[in-house]
C-alpha cells in the first residue's frame, strides 16, 4: 500500500466506478424483476414515474420497464411494460400465450410477425395479438425501437 499516491488514487477512481456499475448490472441480470413481482393497486387513480419502474431484461436481452400488473376492479388482469430493442434484434423468440395483448410502437420500426405474415409498425403503430396465436416482434430499423405491451386476460 506504500505505492498509493494521490495520482494513483485519481487514476484508479474511474475503474472503481466502472466496477461498481458492472456489479450493479450483474446483480440485476442475476435476479431480474419478475413479472409476478408487480402487484399494482387499481382501485384508484395512479401515476407511474419512469425512474421508479422496475427494470428487467427479456430473454433476448432487451431492457424492459415493468409499469403495472394487477387486477382491475372489473376483474380483468392487466399488464403494461415498455421494452427497447436494438436494431436487428427480437426481445425474445416468437411465442403464444392465453391472453390478449397490444403492441404500441413509440419509436423505431418493428416487424410484427403473425400467421406467417410480416407487418411493419412505425411510431404510433399498433398491433393486436389474439389469445393462443403465434406471434413475434423484431426491430427491422437502424435505430433502437421502443414499444409498449398492454396485455389483458381474465383471471
Amino acid at each position: 500500500m506504500s505505492d498509493l499516491t494521490r495520482r494513483n488514487l485519481c487514476l484508479a477512481l474511474p475503474a472503481l466506478g466502472l466496477l461498481s456499475a458492472l456489479n450493479a448490472e450483474a446483480q440485476s441480470l442475476a435476479s431480474p424483476a419478475s413479472e409476478n413481482a408487480l402487484n399494482t393497486d387499481f382501485s384508484h387513480c395512479k401515476a407511474f414515474v419512469f425512474d421508479q419502474m422496475p427494470l428487467r431484461y427479456s430473454g433476448g436481452g432487451a431492457p424492459t420497464h415493468d409499469i403495472a400488473r394487477g387486477t382491475v376492479p372489473t376483474g380483468e388482469l392487466i399488464e403494461l411494460h415498455e421494452t427497447t430493442v436494438a436494431p436487428g434484434k427480437m426481445p425474445h423468440s416468437a411465442h403464444q400465450h392465453p391472453h390478449e395483448e397490444f403492441i404500441l410502437v413509440r419509436e423505431g420500426t418493428m416487424d410484427f410477425l403473425y400467421n406467417g405474415e410480416s407487418h411493419l409498425l412505425g411510431p404510433g403503430g399498433v398491433g393486436y395479438t389474439a389469445p393462443n396465436q403465434m406471434h413475434g416482434f423484431k426491430n427491422v430499423g437502424t435505430t433502437p425501437a421502443t414499444y409498449f405491451i398492454f396485455s389483458l386476460s381474465k383471471k
